[in-house]
Protein backbone atom coordinates (compact mmCIF):
# COMPACT_ATOMS: atom_id res chain seq x y z
CA UNK A 1 0.00 0.00 0.00
CA UNK A 2 1.32 3.44 -0.94
CA UNK A 3 0.39 7.03 -0.26
CA UNK A 4 -0.29 8.49 -3.71
CA UNK A 5 -1.44 12.03 -2.92
CA UNK A 6 -2.57 14.34 -0.13
CA UNK A 7 -5.07 17.14 -0.62
CA UNK A 8 -4.70 19.92 1.94
CA UNK A 9 -7.01 22.78 2.90
CA UNK A 10 -6.90 25.39 5.69
CA UNK A 11 -3.66 24.24 7.27
CA UNK A 12 -1.16 26.95 8.20
CA UNK A 13 -0.11 28.71 4.96
CA UNK A 14 -2.38 26.49 2.86
CA UNK A 15 -5.67 28.39 2.65
CA UNK A 16 -9.21 27.47 1.58
CA UNK A 17 -8.07 26.77 -2.01
CA UNK A 18 -7.27 23.07 -1.82
CA UNK A 19 -3.69 22.13 -2.75
CA UNK A 20 -2.77 18.64 -3.95
CA UNK A 21 0.59 17.18 -3.06
CA UNK A 22 1.21 14.40 -5.57
CA UNK A 23 3.64 11.72 -4.46
CA UNK A 24 5.51 9.92 -7.21
CA UNK A 25 7.11 6.50 -7.09
CA UNK A 26 9.64 6.68 -4.26
CA UNK A 27 8.50 10.10 -3.10
CA UNK A 28 8.48 13.77 -4.02
CA UNK A 29 10.90 16.69 -3.79
CA UNK A 30 9.38 20.06 -2.92
CA UNK A 31 11.31 22.96 -4.42
CA UNK A 32 10.79 26.67 -3.93
CA UNK A 33 12.01 29.73 -2.03
CA UNK A 34 11.97 30.19 1.73
CA UNK A 35 8.72 30.79 3.62
CA UNK A 36 6.43 29.43 0.94
CA UNK A 37 5.04 26.48 2.92
CA UNK A 38 7.24 23.53 1.95
CA UNK A 39 7.73 22.49 5.58
CA UNK A 40 4.02 22.95 6.28
CA UNK A 41 3.27 20.39 3.59
CA UNK A 42 5.58 17.91 5.33
CA UNK A 43 3.75 18.63 8.59
CA UNK A 44 0.43 18.04 6.82
CA UNK A 45 1.57 14.51 5.98
CA UNK A 46 2.77 14.06 9.56
CA UNK A 47 -0.58 15.33 10.91
CA UNK A 48 -2.57 12.92 8.74
CA UNK A 49 -0.77 9.86 10.10
CA UNK A 50 -0.74 10.81 13.80
CA UNK A 51 -4.10 9.13 14.34
CA UNK A 52 -7.25 9.76 16.35
CA UNK A 53 -5.20 10.55 19.47
CA UNK A 54 -3.89 13.81 17.91
CA UNK A 55 -0.28 12.88 18.64
CA UNK A 56 0.67 15.75 16.33
CA UNK A 57 -0.73 18.18 18.89
CA UNK A 58 -2.89 20.10 16.41
CA UNK A 59 -4.36 23.35 17.71
CA UNK A 60 -6.48 25.90 15.86
CA UNK A 61 -4.44 28.78 17.27
CA UNK A 62 -1.25 27.49 15.64
CA UNK A 63 -2.31 25.32 12.74
CA UNK A 64 -5.57 26.60 11.28
CA UNK A 65 -4.98 28.90 8.32
CA UNK A 66 -5.45 32.54 9.29
CA UNK A 67 -7.80 33.04 6.32
CA UNK A 68 -9.89 29.93 7.06
CA UNK A 69 -12.73 31.89 8.65
CA UNK A 70 -15.26 29.31 9.76
CA UNK A 71 -13.53 26.62 7.72
CA UNK A 72 -11.79 23.61 9.22
CA UNK A 73 -8.45 22.02 8.50
CA UNK A 74 -9.08 19.10 6.17
CA UNK A 75 -6.77 16.54 4.58
CA UNK A 76 -7.71 13.90 2.03
CA UNK A 77 -5.22 11.12 1.32
CA UNK A 78 -5.31 8.86 -1.72
CA UNK A 79 -3.94 5.36 -1.21
CA UNK A 80 -3.06 2.92 -3.97
CA UNK A 81 -2.15 -0.73 -3.77
CA UNK A 82 -2.35 -4.12 -5.44
CA UNK A 83 -5.78 -5.71 -5.28
CA UNK A 84 -4.85 -9.32 -5.97
CA UNK A 85 -5.49 -12.55 -4.11
CA UNK A 86 -2.83 -13.44 -1.54
CA UNK A 87 -1.28 -9.97 -1.77
CA UNK A 88 -1.08 -8.19 1.64
CA UNK A 89 -3.00 -5.20 0.25
CA UNK A 90 -5.99 -7.37 -0.58
CA UNK A 91 -7.12 -7.45 3.08
CA UNK A 92 -7.33 -3.65 3.14
CA UNK A 93 -9.33 -3.53 -0.08
CA UNK A 94 -11.67 -6.25 1.21
CA UNK A 95 -12.32 -4.25 4.40
CA UNK A 96 -12.92 -1.10 2.35
CA UNK A 97 -15.36 -2.92 0.10
CA UNK A 98 -17.19 -4.19 3.19
CA UNK A 99 -17.63 -0.58 4.32
CA UNK A 100 -19.19 0.42 1.00
CA UNK A 101 -22.08 -1.90 1.75
CA UNK A 102 -23.18 0.46 4.55
CA UNK A 103 -23.22 3.70 2.52
CA UNK A 104 -24.81 4.97 -0.66
CA UNK A 105 -21.72 5.03 -2.89
CA UNK A 106 -20.63 3.38 -6.09
CA UNK A 107 -18.29 0.40 -5.70
CA UNK A 108 -14.68 1.33 -6.42
CA UNK A 109 -13.43 0.60 -9.93
CA UNK A 110 -9.68 0.80 -9.27
CA UNK A 111 -7.07 -0.24 -6.73
CA UNK A 112 -7.32 3.15 -5.03
CA UNK A 113 -9.40 4.79 -2.32
CA UNK A 114 -9.39 7.97 -0.23
CA UNK A 115 -9.51 8.69 3.49
CA UNK A 116 -10.35 12.16 4.81
CA UNK A 117 -9.32 13.85 8.03
CA UNK A 118 -11.12 16.90 9.42
CA UNK A 119 -9.99 18.62 12.61
CA UNK A 120 -13.02 19.32 14.81
CA UNK A 121 -13.59 22.64 16.64
CA UNK A 122 -12.22 20.93 19.76
CA UNK A 123 -9.02 19.93 17.92
CA UNK A 124 -9.98 16.27 17.64
CA UNK A 125 -9.13 14.34 14.44
CA UNK A 126 -12.16 12.88 12.64
CA UNK A 127 -11.33 10.25 10.01
CA UNK A 128 -13.90 9.18 7.41
CA UNK A 129 -13.75 7.11 4.26
CA UNK A 130 -17.05 8.49 2.95
CA UNK A 131 -17.53 11.92 4.56
CA UNK A 132 -20.36 13.07 2.30
CA UNK A 133 -22.11 9.76 1.69
CA UNK A 134 -25.51 8.86 3.15
CA UNK A 135 -25.38 5.94 5.55
CA UNK A 136 -27.89 3.16 5.08
CA UNK A 137 -29.22 0.43 7.32
CA UNK A 138 -30.41 0.20 10.92
CA UNK A 139 -28.77 1.92 13.92
CA UNK A 140 -27.06 -1.38 14.73
CA UNK A 141 -25.64 -1.56 11.22
CA UNK A 142 -24.44 2.03 11.46
CA UNK A 143 -22.71 1.15 14.73
CA UNK A 144 -21.08 -1.79 12.99
CA UNK A 145 -19.99 0.57 10.21
CA UNK A 146 -18.33 2.94 12.70
CA UNK A 147 -16.54 0.03 14.37
CA UNK A 148 -15.30 -1.35 11.04
CA UNK A 149 -14.21 2.10 9.88
CA UNK A 150 -12.19 2.72 13.04
CA UNK A 151 -10.50 -0.66 12.70
CA UNK A 152 -9.65 -0.07 9.04
CA UNK A 153 -8.14 3.33 9.88
CA UNK A 154 -6.03 1.71 12.58
CA UNK A 155 -5.00 -1.17 10.31
CA UNK A 156 -4.17 1.24 7.48
CA UNK A 157 -1.98 3.42 9.71
CA UNK A 158 -0.30 0.27 10.98
CA UNK A 159 1.04 -0.26 7.47
CA UNK A 160 3.01 3.00 7.59
CA UNK A 161 5.71 4.51 9.77
CA UNK A 162 6.07 8.29 9.34
CA UNK A 163 9.34 9.84 10.46
CA UNK A 164 9.89 13.61 10.36
CA UNK A 165 13.52 14.72 10.18
CA UNK A 166 13.73 18.50 10.73
CA UNK A 167 16.67 20.61 9.63
CA UNK A 168 16.63 22.50 12.95
CA UNK A 169 17.72 19.55 15.09
CA UNK A 170 21.36 18.72 15.76
CA UNK A 171 22.92 15.49 14.57
CA UNK A 172 23.15 14.33 18.20
CA UNK A 173 19.41 14.80 18.62
CA UNK A 174 18.57 13.01 15.38
CA UNK A 175 20.96 10.20 16.23
CA UNK A 176 19.43 9.65 19.66
CA UNK A 177 15.81 10.03 18.52
CA UNK A 178 15.97 8.12 15.23
CA UNK A 179 18.81 5.65 15.03
CA UNK A 180 19.40 4.63 18.64
CA UNK A 181 15.84 3.44 19.43
CA UNK A 182 16.02 1.02 16.48
CA UNK A 183 19.53 -0.06 17.46
CA UNK A 184 18.40 -0.76 21.00
CA UNK A 185 15.43 -2.83 19.82
CA UNK A 186 17.65 -4.78 17.43
CA UNK A 187 20.22 -5.61 20.11
CA UNK A 188 17.51 -6.37 22.68
CA UNK A 189 16.03 -9.01 20.36
CA UNK A 190 19.50 -10.46 19.83
CA UNK A 191 20.22 -10.94 23.54
CA UNK A 192 16.71 -12.02 24.58
CA UNK A 193 17.69 -15.76 24.52
CA UNK A 194 20.36 -14.94 27.10
CA UNK A 195 18.00 -13.20 29.55
CA UNK A 196 17.86 -16.23 31.92
CA UNK A 197 21.67 -16.19 32.20
CA UNK A 198 21.68 -12.45 32.82
CA UNK A 199 18.99 -12.79 35.48
CA UNK A 200 20.96 -15.65 37.10
CA UNK A 201 24.05 -13.45 37.27
CA UNK A 202 22.02 -10.64 38.82
CA UNK A 203 20.60 -13.06 41.42
CA UNK A 204 24.11 -14.24 42.29
CA UNK A 205 25.19 -10.65 42.89
CA UNK A 206 22.09 -10.04 45.02
CA UNK A 207 22.71 -13.25 47.01
CA UNK A 208 26.23 -12.11 47.95
CA UNK A 209 24.92 -8.71 49.07
CA UNK A 210 22.06 -10.28 51.06
CA UNK A 211 24.47 -12.68 52.82
CA UNK A 212 26.60 -9.72 53.89
CA UNK A 213 23.52 -7.85 55.13
CA UNK A 214 22.32 -10.87 57.12
CA UNK A 215 25.71 -11.34 58.76
CA UNK A 216 25.51 -7.70 59.82
CA UNK A 217 22.11 -8.28 61.42
CA UNK A 218 20.17 -6.67 58.58
CA UNK A 219 18.45 -9.71 57.16
CA UNK A 220 15.21 -7.77 56.84
CA UNK A 221 16.84 -5.86 53.97
CA UNK A 222 16.72 -7.94 50.79
CA UNK A 223 18.57 -6.77 47.66
CA UNK A 224 17.49 -7.65 44.13
CA UNK A 225 18.41 -6.55 40.61
CA UNK A 226 16.30 -6.35 37.47
CA UNK A 227 15.95 -4.55 34.19
CA UNK A 228 14.87 -0.90 34.45
CA UNK A 229 11.08 -0.78 34.17
CA UNK A 230 11.21 -4.54 33.63
CA UNK A 231 12.37 -3.82 30.07
CA UNK A 232 15.45 -5.31 28.46
CA UNK A 233 15.51 -2.34 26.06
CA UNK A 234 15.68 0.08 29.01
CA UNK A 235 18.93 -1.64 30.03
CA UNK A 236 20.55 -0.50 26.79
CA UNK A 237 21.02 3.26 26.85
CA UNK A 238 22.68 3.55 23.46
CA UNK A 239 25.79 2.82 21.44
CA UNK A 240 28.78 4.76 20.26
CA UNK A 241 28.42 5.56 16.54
CA UNK A 242 31.89 5.84 15.02
CA UNK A 243 33.44 6.16 11.55
CA UNK A 244 36.88 5.04 10.50
CA UNK A 245 38.76 6.88 7.75
CA UNK A 246 40.91 4.96 8.61
CA UNK A 247 41.18 5.94 12.29
CA UNK A 248 38.05 5.14 14.27
CA UNK A 249 36.42 8.39 15.41
CA UNK A 250 33.12 9.04 17.17
CA UNK A 251 30.51 10.46 14.81
CA UNK A 252 30.15 13.40 17.20
CA UNK A 253 33.70 14.47 16.38
CA UNK A 254 33.11 14.51 12.62
CA UNK A 255 32.02 17.54 10.63
CA UNK A 256 28.30 18.14 10.23
CA UNK A 257 28.47 17.21 6.56
CA UNK A 258 29.93 13.79 7.31
CA UNK A 259 27.40 13.35 10.12
CA UNK A 260 24.60 14.13 7.67
CA UNK A 261 25.59 11.50 5.11
CA UNK A 262 26.13 8.97 7.90
CA UNK A 263 22.62 9.72 9.16
CA UNK A 264 21.16 9.26 5.66
CA UNK A 265 22.91 5.90 5.41
CA UNK A 266 21.41 5.01 8.81
CA UNK A 267 17.92 5.81 7.56
CA UNK A 268 18.34 3.10 4.93
CA UNK A 269 18.98 0.54 7.68
CA UNK A 270 16.04 1.84 9.74
CA UNK A 271 13.82 1.48 6.66
CA UNK A 272 14.88 -2.14 6.29
CA UNK A 273 13.92 -2.79 9.93
CA UNK A 274 10.53 -1.14 9.49
CA UNK A 275 9.84 -3.14 6.34
CA UNK A 276 10.65 -6.34 8.24
CA UNK A 277 8.02 -5.28 10.79
CA UNK A 278 5.43 -4.84 8.01
CA UNK A 279 5.53 -1.02 7.86
CA UNK A 280 6.19 1.14 4.82
CA UNK A 281 8.41 4.03 5.95
CA UNK A 282 7.53 7.59 4.95
CA UNK A 283 10.48 9.92 5.52
CA UNK A 284 9.84 13.64 5.74
CA UNK A 285 13.28 15.19 5.23
CA UNK A 286 13.62 18.93 5.67
CA UNK A 287 16.49 20.46 3.66
CA UNK A 288 18.95 17.53 3.82
CA UNK A 289 21.58 19.72 2.14
CA UNK A 290 21.71 22.06 5.16
CA UNK A 291 25.04 20.86 6.54
CA UNK A 292 26.56 19.36 3.41
CA UNK A 293 29.78 20.45 1.79
CA UNK A 294 29.24 20.64 -2.01
CA UNK A 295 31.61 17.68 -2.46
CA UNK A 296 29.22 15.51 -0.43
CA UNK A 297 26.05 16.53 -2.29
CA UNK A 298 26.37 13.84 -4.96
CA UNK A 299 26.97 11.13 -2.33
CA UNK A 300 24.02 12.37 -0.29
CA UNK A 301 21.79 12.30 -3.36
CA UNK A 302 22.87 8.72 -4.05
CA UNK A 303 21.93 7.79 -0.47
CA UNK A 304 18.51 9.43 -0.92
CA UNK A 305 17.99 7.39 -4.10
CA UNK A 306 18.84 4.24 -2.15
CA UNK A 307 16.41 5.30 0.58
CA UNK A 308 13.63 5.68 -1.99
CA UNK A 309 13.99 1.99 -2.87
CA UNK A 310 12.97 1.02 0.66
CA UNK A 311 10.50 3.81 1.45
CA UNK A 312 8.62 6.93 0.40
CA UNK A 313 10.75 10.06 0.76
CA UNK A 314 9.38 13.59 0.81
CA UNK A 315 12.08 16.26 0.72
CA UNK A 316 12.12 20.03 0.91
CA UNK A 317 15.18 21.56 -0.69
CA UNK A 318 16.81 24.74 -1.98
CA UNK A 319 19.63 22.81 -3.66
CA UNK A 320 19.61 22.16 -7.38
CA UNK A 321 21.62 18.99 -6.78
CA UNK A 322 18.66 17.47 -4.89
CA UNK A 323 16.13 18.07 -7.66
CA UNK A 324 15.45 14.66 -9.26
CA UNK A 325 15.45 14.34 -13.05
CA UNK A 326 12.15 12.45 -12.95
CA UNK A 327 9.60 15.27 -13.19
CA UNK A 328 6.98 13.03 -11.54
CA UNK A 329 8.99 13.38 -8.34
CA UNK A 330 9.03 17.19 -8.28
CA UNK A 331 6.47 19.68 -6.95
CA UNK A 332 7.00 23.43 -7.02
CA UNK A 333 5.91 25.46 -4.00
CA UNK A 334 5.29 29.20 -4.14
CA UNK A 335 3.40 31.90 -2.26
CA UNK A 336 0.46 33.60 -4.01
CA UNK A 337 -1.36 36.32 -2.07
CA UNK A 338 0.21 34.98 1.09
CA UNK A 339 -1.02 31.43 0.52
CA UNK A 340 0.90 28.30 -0.49
CA UNK A 341 0.46 27.05 -4.03
CA UNK A 342 1.67 23.74 -5.45
CA UNK A 343 2.48 23.46 -9.13
CA UNK A 344 3.61 20.65 -11.41
CA UNK A 345 6.45 20.96 -13.91
CA UNK A 346 6.49 19.70 -17.47
CA UNK A 347 10.18 18.82 -17.45
CA UNK A 348 13.39 18.88 -15.39
CA UNK A 349 14.65 22.09 -17.00
CA UNK A 350 11.47 23.93 -16.05
CA UNK A 351 11.80 22.76 -12.44
CA UNK A 352 15.45 23.77 -12.04
CA UNK A 353 14.90 27.11 -13.76
CA UNK A 354 11.97 27.80 -11.43
CA UNK A 355 14.12 27.06 -8.39
CA UNK A 356 17.02 29.07 -9.78
CA UNK A 357 14.82 32.12 -10.26
CA UNK A 358 13.35 31.74 -6.79
CA UNK A 359 16.80 31.61 -5.22
CA UNK A 360 18.24 34.31 -7.43
CA UNK A 361 20.60 31.75 -8.94
CA UNK A 362 21.13 31.73 -12.70
CA UNK A 363 22.44 28.86 -14.79
CA UNK A 364 25.16 31.19 -16.02
CA UNK A 365 26.33 31.78 -12.42
CA UNK A 366 28.01 28.39 -12.52
CA UNK A 367 30.38 29.76 -15.18
CA UNK A 368 31.03 33.02 -13.36
CA UNK A 369 29.62 35.02 -16.26
CA UNK A 370 29.05 38.75 -16.03
CA UNK A 371 25.96 40.56 -17.24
CA UNK A 372 27.70 41.27 -20.58
CA UNK A 373 30.18 38.77 -22.05
CA UNK A 374 32.30 38.30 -25.15
CA UNK A 375 33.30 34.66 -25.63
CA UNK A 376 36.49 34.23 -27.66
CA UNK A 377 38.56 31.31 -28.90
CA UNK A 378 41.87 31.97 -27.18
CA UNK A 379 44.31 34.29 -25.46
CA UNK A 380 45.18 36.25 -28.63
CA UNK A 381 41.57 37.35 -29.06
CA UNK A 382 41.23 38.15 -25.37
CA UNK A 383 44.34 40.35 -25.49
CA UNK A 384 43.85 42.05 -28.86
CA UNK A 385 40.22 43.16 -28.63
CA UNK A 386 40.66 45.17 -25.38
CA UNK A 387 43.98 46.43 -26.73
CA UNK A 388 42.26 47.84 -29.82
CA UNK A 389 39.56 49.42 -27.67
CA UNK A 390 42.19 51.24 -25.61
CA UNK A 391 44.41 52.16 -28.58
CA UNK A 392 41.99 53.49 -31.21
CA UNK A 393 41.16 57.10 -30.41
CA UNK A 394 37.65 57.05 -31.87
CA UNK A 395 36.63 54.00 -29.83
CA UNK A 396 35.40 55.56 -26.57
CA UNK A 397 33.32 54.33 -23.65
CA UNK A 398 30.60 56.82 -24.58
CA UNK A 399 30.29 55.35 -28.08
CA UNK A 400 30.84 51.70 -27.07
CA UNK A 401 29.39 51.44 -23.51
CA UNK A 402 28.54 47.73 -23.65
CA UNK A 403 31.89 46.73 -25.09
CA UNK A 404 33.72 48.57 -22.34
CA UNK A 405 31.47 46.93 -19.72
CA UNK A 406 31.94 43.42 -21.14
CA UNK A 407 33.98 40.58 -19.69
CA UNK A 408 36.18 38.73 -22.19
CA UNK A 409 36.41 34.97 -21.65
CA UNK A 410 38.74 32.76 -23.66
CA UNK A 411 38.27 29.00 -23.97
CA UNK A 412 41.72 27.85 -25.04
CA UNK A 413 40.77 27.05 -28.61
CA UNK A 414 37.84 27.01 -30.99
CA UNK A 415 37.00 23.36 -30.17
CA UNK A 416 36.53 24.21 -26.51
CA UNK A 417 34.48 27.32 -27.32
CA UNK A 418 32.31 25.26 -29.66
CA UNK A 419 31.80 22.52 -27.06
CA UNK A 420 30.84 25.05 -24.40
CA UNK A 421 28.32 26.72 -26.70
CA UNK A 422 26.82 23.42 -27.81
CA UNK A 423 26.16 22.40 -24.21
CA UNK A 424 25.20 25.70 -22.63
CA UNK A 425 24.40 28.50 -25.08
CA UNK A 426 20.68 27.73 -25.22
CA UNK A 427 20.43 28.25 -21.45
CA UNK A 428 22.85 31.15 -21.12
CA UNK A 429 21.21 33.34 -23.79
CA UNK A 430 18.05 33.42 -21.62
CA UNK A 431 19.94 35.00 -18.75
CA UNK A 432 23.02 36.87 -19.95
CA UNK A 433 24.33 38.90 -22.88
CA UNK A 434 26.92 36.55 -24.39
CA UNK A 435 28.27 36.98 -27.93
CA UNK A 436 30.88 34.47 -29.21
CA UNK A 437 33.59 35.59 -31.64
CA UNK A 438 35.07 33.16 -34.17
CA UNK A 439 38.18 33.48 -36.27
CA UNK A 440 37.43 33.32 -39.97
CA UNK A 441 40.11 30.69 -40.58
CA UNK A 442 39.36 27.12 -41.59
CA UNK A 443 38.97 25.78 -38.04
CA UNK A 444 36.75 28.65 -36.90
CA UNK A 445 34.56 28.44 -40.00
CA UNK A 446 34.09 24.68 -39.60
CA UNK A 447 32.99 24.92 -35.95
CA UNK A 448 30.75 27.90 -36.60
CA UNK A 449 28.93 26.13 -39.44
CA UNK A 450 28.39 23.01 -37.37
CA UNK A 451 27.00 25.11 -34.53
CA UNK A 452 24.60 26.87 -36.87
CA UNK A 453 23.29 23.50 -38.03
CA UNK A 454 23.03 22.18 -34.46
CA UNK A 455 21.24 25.23 -33.09
CA UNK A 456 18.97 25.31 -36.13
CA UNK A 457 17.75 21.82 -35.25
CA UNK A 458 17.17 23.00 -31.67
CA UNK A 459 15.38 26.14 -32.89
CA UNK A 460 17.90 28.32 -31.05
CA UNK A 461 18.75 31.56 -32.95
CA UNK A 462 22.38 31.75 -34.09
CA UNK A 463 22.66 34.45 -36.73
CA UNK A 464 25.83 36.21 -37.89
CA UNK A 465 26.52 39.74 -36.58
CA UNK A 466 23.74 39.22 -34.07
CA UNK A 467 24.30 36.02 -32.11
CA UNK A 468 27.97 35.60 -33.10
CA UNK A 469 30.71 37.39 -35.03
CA UNK A 470 33.41 36.22 -37.44
CA UNK A 471 36.41 38.56 -37.41
CA UNK A 472 37.36 38.29 -41.11
CA UNK A 473 36.68 35.81 -43.86
CA UNK A 474 39.46 33.14 -44.00
CA UNK A 475 41.65 34.94 -41.42
CA UNK A 476 42.26 34.88 -37.68
CA UNK A 477 41.96 38.05 -35.58
CA UNK A 478 45.41 39.41 -36.52
CA UNK A 479 44.02 39.56 -40.06
CA UNK A 480 42.33 42.82 -39.03
CA UNK A 481 45.74 44.48 -39.31
CA UNK A 482 46.95 45.50 -42.82
CA UNK A 483 47.99 42.54 -44.98
CA UNK A 484 51.28 44.27 -45.82
CA UNK A 485 52.25 44.20 -42.16
CA UNK A 486 51.88 40.40 -42.12
CA UNK A 487 53.92 40.19 -45.32
CA UNK A 488 56.63 42.32 -43.74
CA UNK A 489 56.79 40.02 -40.71
CA UNK A 490 57.10 36.99 -42.96
CA UNK A 491 59.88 38.69 -44.87
CA UNK A 492 61.81 39.27 -41.64
CA UNK A 493 60.82 36.05 -39.81
CA UNK A 494 59.83 33.35 -42.33
CA UNK A 495 60.36 30.58 -39.73
CA UNK A 496 57.49 31.98 -37.64
CA UNK A 497 54.96 30.59 -40.14
CA UNK A 498 53.72 27.08 -40.84
CA UNK A 499 51.98 28.25 -43.99
CA UNK A 500 52.37 31.44 -46.01
CA UNK A 501 51.27 32.31 -49.55
CA UNK A 502 50.51 35.23 -51.87
CA UNK A 503 48.43 35.18 -55.04
CA UNK A 504 49.69 36.24 -58.50
CA UNK A 505 48.77 39.84 -57.72
CA UNK A 506 50.89 39.78 -54.57
CA UNK A 507 47.87 39.71 -52.29
CA UNK A 508 48.06 37.84 -48.98
CA UNK A 509 46.36 34.45 -48.86
CA UNK A 510 45.34 32.57 -45.69
CA UNK A 511 48.39 31.76 -43.57
CA UNK A 512 49.14 29.94 -40.34
CA UNK A 513 51.50 31.17 -37.64
CA UNK A 514 53.33 28.62 -35.50
CA UNK A 515 51.90 28.46 -32.00
CA UNK A 516 55.28 29.25 -30.45
CA UNK A 517 55.52 32.51 -32.42
CA UNK A 518 51.95 33.77 -32.29
CA UNK A 519 52.70 36.07 -29.36
CA UNK A 520 55.70 37.42 -31.26
CA UNK A 521 53.61 38.25 -34.33
CA UNK A 522 50.97 39.99 -32.21
CA UNK A 523 53.63 41.97 -30.36
CA UNK A 524 55.13 43.22 -33.64
CA UNK A 525 51.71 44.16 -35.02
CA UNK A 526 50.56 45.99 -31.89
CA UNK A 527 53.83 47.91 -31.51
CA UNK A 528 53.68 49.02 -35.13
CA UNK A 529 50.09 50.16 -34.71
CA UNK A 530 50.90 52.12 -31.57
CA UNK A 531 53.68 53.97 -33.41
CA UNK A 532 51.34 55.05 -36.22
CA UNK A 533 49.90 58.38 -35.12
CA UNK A 534 47.48 58.49 -38.07
CA UNK A 535 45.89 55.19 -37.09
CA UNK A 536 45.32 54.47 -40.75
CA UNK A 537 45.29 50.77 -39.92
CA UNK A 538 42.23 51.05 -37.63
CA UNK A 539 39.39 50.87 -40.21
CA UNK A 540 38.82 47.07 -40.12
CA UNK A 541 39.12 47.11 -36.33
CA UNK A 542 36.51 49.85 -35.97
CA UNK A 543 34.11 47.95 -38.23
CA UNK A 544 34.60 44.80 -36.14
CA UNK A 545 34.18 46.59 -32.78
CA UNK A 546 31.09 48.41 -34.02
CA UNK A 547 29.53 45.12 -35.11
CA UNK A 548 30.35 43.63 -31.71
CA UNK A 549 28.81 46.58 -29.85
CA UNK A 550 25.69 46.26 -32.02
CA UNK A 551 25.34 42.54 -31.23
CA UNK A 552 25.76 43.20 -27.49
CA UNK A 553 23.12 45.94 -27.65
CA UNK A 554 20.69 43.65 -29.48
CA UNK A 555 20.88 41.00 -26.75
CA UNK A 556 20.68 43.48 -23.90
CA UNK A 557 17.47 44.95 -25.33
CA UNK A 558 16.13 41.44 -25.97
CA UNK A 559 16.69 40.40 -22.35
CA UNK A 560 15.27 43.64 -20.98
CA UNK A 561 12.13 43.04 -23.01
CA UNK A 562 11.85 39.50 -21.64
CA UNK A 563 12.26 40.68 -18.04
CA UNK A 564 9.63 43.38 -18.50
CA UNK A 565 7.21 40.79 -19.86
CA UNK A 566 7.82 38.58 -16.82
CA UNK A 567 7.18 41.52 -14.51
Amino acid sequence: MKLKALRVRNFRTIGPIEQTLSIGEGGTTLVGPNNTGKTNLLHAVELFFTGPENKFGFSKARDLSFVAGSGKTSLVATFAGIDEDEHPDQAVFAAYDRLTEFVDVRPRDSAEFTLSLVMSPSDNPVYQFFPNARKTGSPAEQTAFSRLQSKLVADLFGLFSVQYVPAAKTMDQLNSELLMPFMVKKVARTITPYVPEIESSLEAVAATINAALAEAGLAHFVASFGFPNNSLEALLSGFDFALGDPRRTSIQHKGQGVQSVALLASLIWISEQLRLQGSRPIWLLEEPESYLHPELSRSALDLVDQLRKESTVLITTHALAFVPQNVQRISGVSLVDGMTRIEAFRNYREATENLSRALGVAFSDYFNLSEINVLVEGQSDKDLIPWAMQTIDSVTEQEYPLLFAAAFLDFGGVKHLSGFLRANYGFIRRERVAVPVFDGDEAGTKERRELQQYFGQKQIPFQSNQDYLSVRDRFAIEGLFPDTWIQDIHHEHPTWFDEFSEDSQGNLEPYRVKSAHKAGVINVLSKRAESDASQSWSGPWISFLSALESALRFHRLRLEGTRNENL
